[in-house]
């Protein structure tokens, strides 16, 4: 007999419970009061314009932004680094908004202009550019795991629709489309109008449905056939990531299972949000990746389509009808001809049964009939054509009928986009342990209880044959007084100009992310922002006439024990290209960009080495945010340069350098191609100027003239590669298609300064 108390007995049980099963799945359907800690949270709390500081040194305030820093850092008895050279100001601006570097002209154009304001004439020019929306495109592109295949393995099926939303990004940007209305159209734009009982689909209506392409991301396994409930699942929480990972700022995904062990959302509040999406989403009536989509046509052009090519599909039955009967009739003639009246009709039919059969796939008893009775007897349109000149006449005529025909058939193109499925949803449950097998309470659609403590809940408005549960989540995600949506983007934009966003962790504003370095200023920022009707390029604006963004990179001493990682920015923070700006820096310097935008993406080969390249001409030199982003193919030159590969998404880059960057840099057959042909665009444009041509290239390359001692390096450099070429080789003048002993130690030099640190880094 147990001698244990039964309370002893019922609390090792308990315990034991517990740790078998997961505390925080015990509360699961039992949700407490939010505590006033969780509750007081700063990221939680609405955006409130804080009062700009005062600080000693005014005259080196530009912007509001400026005294935030600075405050900080006279704390620290320390300031700003000192302005650095337009030289550098032009370039580091370039990169930052085009991903590309200035040309020669346009740095003498810049030094030149003695207006006070020649810097804020600069910048305005430079966001009118196309390039700002290309390169700031796949920014956001990383944010949305954009990709051109569904993923898994080497199937990887393409999407062939899906660019239509890299392009509409890419329009957004340029048009400085206000970042609410962004976000609206990307999570509910099916939502917004009744676009199905339109007049026309208008350019407005279009991009309200290509932008839903953010919600159709995820990597995708089924296809027609294969629909296997645990990946359908895995669909639907990849996409509630990529959702969390850009406006939630909270690690929500971990509360699939059980409860979340640091952040106050429960396991009910993840199955909340699923909830809205399951509208859309639903594993119990899955739609596969490619029958998933939305038909770029109203209710009444589908109609109107269906009508037109229902009276071509008649007139093309009645041509291949009459190809039929003639083919028919000119065979029943050849046979006439080989087998003449003697053969009777069963033994007749069973030969020309055997004739029509793929010689491959005949069984004896055909082959026997043919060799015995038909040797060498084609019953084929081509070779009917050549027997019977007529029939060849009437065929031609008739196959050109078809083609014309064919012509005339008007397809829907089928965009990738999200709408919500024709049935009513079913109700939602949260699933045990995250297991759809178990299906534990019922749900319906909202926030985390801790996003919704002010009183604002999700308004469902059921709308044009739609639920309208993601418009009510986009509408919520755009109110003013979310505590999340403005500070997690003013956070983004931040970290790709200074490096390091505010709060570090730019996709985790929860308990475990880094807290913010100047919580006023990002709050100031975020108000700022919405204040400003949403518009990123006036952010843009404000933070590049900084001060703290045209200082110095050089370090700033003061600082060096107190700040050594510069996160007060007390100097301008130098920074690594990444990938796609490193390819197309390398075509632009060279001449060889195309500048070709918009369309299907580029493809890409794999070589029999594993390596993955794209074609060194024409439609293969385009920006390299149009390369196909193929999940089983990354491209191996960005590959290696930290381009993600998008398993789910990518909201922060990670940076390396390793030695395979040098080593493909150095060797690869697209750099060597490319110093070639940057060496004779120098010797094209200044044929006969060494030191003109040393200028141009560091122009190019590094957007400076070289020094004094780089010259004497440079040129003593070009000698000992030309007599040590010379000694191997005679002169062929290229006219052998080989570069000749002139031009090798320029392609030499090329190679060289496409591979330094000032090429692959801007300060």
């Amino acid at each position: 007999m147990n001698s244990r108390p039964l309370s002893l007995r019922l609390l090792v049980s308990t315990v034991t419970l517990v740790l078998l099963l997961g505390a925080h799945e015990l509360r699961a359907s039992d949700e407490g009061p939010i505590s006033k800690e969780d509750a007081s949270f700063w990221a939680l709390q609405s955006p409130s314009r804080p009062a700009v500081p005062a600080v000693q040194l005014k005259h080196r305030i530009r912007t509001p932004l400026d005294a935030f820093l600075l405050a900080r850092l006279e704390a620290k008895d320390a300031g700003f680094r000192h302005d650095t050279t337009r030289r550098v100001l032009i370039r580091r601006l370039f990169f930052d908004l085009l991903g590309l570097p200035p040309v020669p002209q346009e740095v003498d154009q810049f030094l030149g202009d003695s207006r006070p304001d020649a810097y804020e004439r600069l910048i305005d020019r430079v966001l009118s550019s196309p390039r700002y929306g290309e390169r700031w495109a796949r920014h956001w592109l990383d944010v949305a795991g954009y990709a051109d295949s569904d993923g898994y393995l080497a199937a990887d099926r393409i999407r062939t629709e899906a660019w239509r939303y890299r392009d509409y990004v890419i329009r957004a940007l340029n048009e400085d489309k206000p970042y609410d209305r962004f976000v609206l159209e990307q999570i509910a734009g099916d939502e917004l109008a009744d676009w199905r009982r339109a007049g026309e689909l208008t350019p407005e209506l279009v991009d309200n449905l290509v932008a839903t392409g953010f919600l159709r991301t995820a990597l995708d396994p089924t296809y027609e056939g294969y629909s296997e409930p645990l990946e359908c699942h895995k669909v639907l929480a990849d996409t509630i990531q990529i959702v969390n990972s850009a406006f939630f700022g909270m690690t929500l995904q971990c509360a699939r299972c059980h409860d979340h062990k640091f952040d106050p959302v429960s396991q009910r509040d993840y199955y909340r949000l699923e909830a809205i999406f399951l509208s859309s989403y639903d594993p119990e009536q899955w739609l596969h990746s490619q029958a998933r989509s939305i038909p770029l046509a109203t209710d009444a052009d589908k109609t109107r389509i269906e009508q037109h090519n229902g009276q071509v599909d008649e007139r093309l039955d009645r041509l291949r009808s009459e190809i039929t009967t003639a083919t028919e009739t000119y065979r029943a003639r050849t046979l006439d001809d080989v087998l003449g009246t003697h053969i009777i009709p069963d033994q007749r039919e069973r030969i020309q049964a055997a004739l029509l059969i793929d010689p491959k796939e005949r069984n004896e008893q055909q082959k026997q009939l043919i060799e015995q009775h038909a040797e060498g007897v084609d019953l084929g349109e081509d070779a009917l054509a050549d027997r019977f000149p007529a029939f060849g006449t009437e065929l031609s005529r008739l196959q050109a009928a078809v083609a014309a025909e064919e012509k005339l058939k008007q397809p829907v193109v089928q965009l990738r986009g999200l709408v919500d499925l024709d049935d009513e949803p079913r109700q939602a449950h949260v699933l045990v342990r995250g297991d759809f097998n178990k299906k534990g309470e019922p749900v319906e659609p909202g926030l985390p209880g801790v996003l919704t403590k002010n009183g604002r809940r999700l308004l469902i408005e059921p709308r044009y044959n739609s639920t309208g549960r993601r418009l009510a989540l986009a509408r919520w995600l755009v109110d003013p007084q979310n505590p999340l949506t403005a500070r997690m983007h003013v956070n983004r934009i931040w970290a790709h100009h200074f490096g390091r966003g505010i709060v570090a962790t730019v996709d985790n504003f929860g308990q475990l992310g880094s807290s913010p370095s100047h919580p006023d200023l990002l709050d100031w920022l975020a108000c700022e922002l919405i204040s400003g009707g949403w518009s990123q390029k006036r952010l843009h604006r404000l933070t590049l006439t900084s001060t703290a963004y045209r200082q110095s990179s050089q370090v700033n001493v003061a600082l060096q024990e107190t700040d050594p990682d510069n996160i007060l920015l007390g100097s301008w923070p130098p920074q690594r290209h990444e990938g796609e700006v490193v390819r197309d820096t390398v075509l632009h310097v060279s001449g060889k960009l195309n500048r070709q935008m918009f369309g299907r993406p580029i493809p890409v080969a794999q070589q029999a080495d594993g390596q993955v390249v794209v074609s060194d001409t024409g439609e293969g030199n385009r920006s390299s945010v149009y390369l196909i982003v193929r999940r089983s193919q990354p491209l191996t030159l960005l590959e290696l340069l930290d381009t993600p590969r998008m398993e789910v998404n990518c909201p922060e880059r990670v940076e390396s350098i390793v030695v395979t960057q040098s080593l493909s840099m150095l060797n690869s057959p697209f750099m060597e191609n490319s110093a070639r042909v940057l060496a004779n665009r120098l010797f094209s444009e200044l044929p006969d100027t060494e030191i003109d041509r040393l200028r141009r290239v560091y122009e190019l390359l590094f957007s400076r003239p070289p020094g004094e001692s780089e010259q004497q390096a440079v040129f003593d450099f070009l000698n000992h590669v030309f007599h040590t070429e010379a000694d191997h080789k005679t002169d062929t003048g290229g006219q052998s298609g080989q570069p000749s002993a002139r031009t090798t130690p320029w392609i030499q030099l090329c190679l060289v300064l496409l591979n330094s640190n000032e090429f692959l880094f801007v300060d």
